[in-house]
């Protein structure tokens, strides 16, 4: 039986598209936060009536899914270059309990949402999505299936991603199509991390397809 060796001669596979990605990825999240989720922290008043009783986990989950939308551009990096194991291996600890704080803390908000139960029942799918793809990235990895872990983060990546989309999305649809802010609210709450997780997936596996020689 023959073991074939990588050639280290052989170039690596440029990473100046994921570089730039990521880039893109990580100055998006820090408009967002600065527009969209520093309000909340910095105002107890701030669409206050909306979050009536609930103020105790939006915090919960603003300021841990910020943790896990910063922590993660870091985190894919280092992993799809293979750079800094011992910090990758820290910072997915840290990216891990943020996301499962975040998601709890969601589930919180989804049993009394302001919108109505589509709205919640979305939002739940949002944080079962969250804690699904993080928890399978976290058992390949146990497993050494380093491929299929890398796949897993982004896709987990991605719905950290939602709440951005979410934002973009009822920024843009009033704009777009105007109508009732409650339908869009509660179209938003399920396509904000279907949709892209969607992509991702045709993405991931179309590369494999189109790799394979017809």
């Amino acid at each position: 039986m023959s073991v074939a060796i990588a050639d280290p001669s052989e170039p690596r596979p440029s990473l100046r598209g994921t570089a730039i990605l990521i880039t893109v990825a990580t100055l998006i999240a820090v408009a967002f936060f600065a527009l969209a989720a520093a309000p909340y922290l910095l105002s107890s008043s701030y669409k206050a009536t909306l979050y009536a009783g609930r103020r105790l986990p939006l915090l919960v989950h603003i300021v841990f899914g910020t943790v896990a939308l910063f922590s993660g551009p870091v985190q894919l990096w280092l992993g799809i270059a293979d750079r800094r194991v011992e910090l990758h291996r820290r910072l997915g600890l840290v990216y891990m309990g943020a996301v499962a704080i975040s998601a709890t803390a969601a589930y919180v908000l989804a049993l009394n949402p302001f919108a109505g139960w589509i709205f919640g029942s979305g939002l739940m799918g949002l944080a079962t999505a969250w804690l699904t793809t993080t928890g399978l990235a976290f058992m390949a990895i146990r497993r050494h299936l380093v491929e299929q872990h890398k796949e897993w983060m982004i896709r987990s990546y991605v719905v950290t991603f939602a709440f951005v989309f979410f934002r973009i999305g009822s920024v843009t649809l009033p704009a777009i199509y105007p109508g009732s802010g409650l339908a869009q609210a509660q179209a938003l709450a399920w396509a904000c991390w279907a949709l892209p997780l969607l992509v991702a997936e045709l993405i991931l596996q179309g590369r494999k397809i189109l790799a394979v020689s017809a």
